[in-house]
């Protein structure tokens, strides 16, 4: 079962304890404490284990942050590679079709 739901029934639990137990008699409510109290051990037990699940799930996220950060930061600090420069040649002429004569 989830902590979360563990953490509802819990409080369920301890809040309908709470609730009745007045109405049901001073003698209901000293047998209700026990119920009450288990109730609340159970909503501590599983606000702590939720509380560790929540700190290790932003811990795996600020370290996921952190990698791509760093990714990135060696991605810029890369040169960007350079295209070659052009080399100078000589302007050619114009190709004569073929099967043509030069005018007269």
């Amino acid at each position: 079962m989830p902590p979360l739901m563990v953490f509802l029934a819990g409080l369920a639990v301890g809040a309908g304890a709470v609730a009745l137990a007045p109405a049901l008699a001073p003698d209901a409510s000293r047998q209700v404490r026990p119920v009450l109290r288990a109730g609340l051990k159970l909503a501590i037990a599983a606000g702590s284990a939720f509380r560790v699940a929540a700190a290790e799930a932003a811990e795996t996220v600020e370290d996921l942050y952190a990698e791509a950060e760093a990714e990135l930061a060696a991605e810029r600090a890369q040169p960007a590679p350079q295209a070659p420069a052009p080399r100078n040649r000589p302007a050619r002429r114009k190709a004569k079709p073929r099967g043509t004569r030069a005018a007269p």
